[in-house]
């Protein structure tokens, strides 16, 4: 044998012992006697045994009591083999009882005994080897809990938390089917003081699903905070995916744009469920999917197909994923888009809506066993929000006097957006503290003319309706695909002032025909609450000065900050 396995015989009988010693001695065993129970228990605990062959009636401690003794205390399995010269059923069921694992009646037969002894080694190291997987198992399980503890920490991470609530409108809930789902809902303000929020739907469940949601959240937050439009955000998340993802994997998603300082929201469906607008007690448009969904093909903001509308104070966006229509009970019906529907028309008071909704369906699938992630996003358009202030420190890398310059083509317009590199092009050469948001705002507003009525020639009086506003913003997207003319010209200056902080000058020339500025009939921002007209009026009340020249084609205007 390749091993020397150790056999316990435990007898008080000398020539029990010898008959035994000799025949293990024959098989190839070790052996170690035992005159009592108690001895082999304290043999037990002292040196390495393989199987116990115990007798029943002995002194000081008989070896029922051994058996439960050594069974009670070993940390591995012990196989005992009694041998008694007791027939009685009762006795012999004792032996099992007490911890025996096999027993045989004396006067044995040797080559019974040796089969048992074999029998027994065989699964001796069975349970070793079950033993030595549990303890590889539970190595694993410890460090893939370790592991999956360090994936929730960051995934937890990926949603802002601070966003959600009645301060900012935003509800979510979120109801995955296991630790990790493909489910993700991300939302951040944009430059217009509203939220971007987008809610998504990996295809499959687990940590394979969630991958995805790592550079989404990553490409989500950083390009809304620097003022990309929704086309480029979406843009670059879709062929992100379609390069890291397998090709069974997709993201079914839709993306909510509020523009808090013209009422609209712009919304991109791309396979999930219809998003339903809430106004006055009943759904008054629903949102249906047009485009593909992101990381199936590579595709251009040419692509995005949106729905542009109008909002009042107190509307409600409601969006959800698959998983609560495609919800079951336990007879197996799905909860489906009709009870979804019946739910927001039982809602009594629009405040309760979404939780309306929520309670219905928890109640609909009850103890059923989830097979889905279940997501319901509300997004209300209050006419008050306030976010949690954030603590952003941008480096001072330059804090001296600088000037730049673009010269855009029709079709450099076509393809860039220029607002987000001139952006933090300003906040790395100087930091600006505290005046982000209103420098983009002010320079949105600058270059937004100059390119939709300078050189484009819309009519801001178009967006005077919430359809208006609508038709000029697919009016815009039709001629910049087709007109062939035009330039801009951007120029930035700064210099420090003498007291402490900066100036910027923004000048901004159009290829445009220009506007008749001298006779222009300003209105306060209290008579202007239309979808145009307020642009001119916000950047004047923003900047130190603003003036016109030329034909009306030139803008300059000088915005001004003191050292905090």
């Amino acid at each position: 044998m390749s091993e020397k396995l150790t056999l316990l015989i435990v007898d008080d009988d000398l020539t029990n012992r010898l008959v035994l010693k000799a025949l293990v001695k024959e098989a190839g065993y070790l052996s170690l006697e035992a005159e009592n129970g108690q001895e082999a228990v304290d043999i037990v605990n002292s040196q390495h045994v393989d199987i116990i062959l115990m007798d029943v009636m002995m002194p000081v401690m008989d070896g029922y009591k051994a058996a439960e003794i050594i069974k009670k205390e070993s940390t591995s399995f012990l196989p005992i083999i009694f041998l008694t010269a007791m027939t009685d059923e009762n006795a012999l069921a004792k032996c099992i009882d007490v911890g025996g694992d096999d027993f045989l009646t004396k006067p044995y037969n040797h080559v019974l005994l040796k089969s048992k002894i074999e029998s027994m080694i065989r699964i001796r190291r069975l349970y070793q080897k079950i033993e030595a997987q549990n303890i590889e198992i539970n190595k694993h399980h410890i460090q893939t809990q370790q592991e999956m503890n360090v994936a929730k920490k960051v995934f937890q991470g990926l949603v802002h938390q601070e966003m959600r609530g009645s301060s900012t409108g935003l509800k979510f809930s979120m109801s995955p089917m296991s630790i990790f789902n493909g489910d993700v809902i991300l939302a951040e303000r944009n430059q217009t003081d509203g939220l971007n929020v987008l809610i998504s739907d990996f295809t499959g469940h687990g940590l394979s699903a969630a991958l995805g949601a790592i550079p989404v959240s990553d490409i989500f937050y950083t390009m809304t905070r620097k003022g990309f439009s929704y086309a480029e955000i979406l843009t670059e998340i879709n062929n992100k995916l379609y390069a890291l993802l397998p090709t069974q994997m997709f993201m079914a998603c839709a993306f909510i744009s509020v523009d808090r300082e013209n009422n609209v929201a712009t919304i991109f469906n791309a396979g999930i469920p219809e998003i339903y607008l809430h106004r006055d007690g009943e759904i008054v448009k629903k949102f249906k999917s047009q485009n593909v969904p992101l990381g199936i093909r590579r595709i251009s903001s040419d692509d995005i197909l949106i729905e542009i509308i109008g909002l009042n104070y107190n509307d409600r966006l409601i969006a959800a994923t698959d998983g609560i229509i495609e919800a079951e009970n336990k007879a197996g019906e799905l909860y489906g888009i009709d009870r979804i529907l019946k739910s927001i028309e039982n809602s009594k008071k629009p405040e309760y809506l979404f939780d309306k909704i929520l309670a219905d369906c928890l109640a609909f699938c009850a103890d059923a066993e989830q097979s889905d992630d279940i997501t319901l996003l509300e997004l209300c358009h209050q006419q008050e929000v306030t976010y949690k202030e954030e603590n952003e420190e941008i480096e001072e890398i330059c804090s001296s006097d600088w000037s730049m310059q673009f010269d855009l083509s029709m079709e450099s317009m076509r393809h860039l957006d220029l607002l987000p590199y001139i952006m933090q092009g300003v906040t790395q050469l100087h930091s600006i503290p505290n005046c982000r948001s209103t420098l983009h705002t002010i320079l949105t507003e600058i270059y937004a003319n100059a390119l939709d009525h300078g050189v484009l020639g819309l009519d801001s009086a178009m967006k005077n309706s919430p359809e208006g506003y609508v038709q000029f913003y697919q009016e815009k997207a039709t001629r910049m695909l087709i007109q062939q003319k035009g330039f801009l010209k951007v120029k930035l200056k700064h210099a420090i002032k003498n007291t402490g902080g900066g100036r910027l000058t923004i000048q901004i020339i159009d290829s445009g025909d220009g506007f008749d500025y001298k006779n222009y009939q300003e209105k306060s921002m209290e008579e202007n609450q239309g979808f145009s007209g307020r642009g001119i009026n916000l950047i004047k009340h923003l900047c130190k000065e603003i003036k016109y020249s030329g034909n009306g084609n030139t803008v300059t205007a000088i915005y001004e900050w003191d050292e905090k």
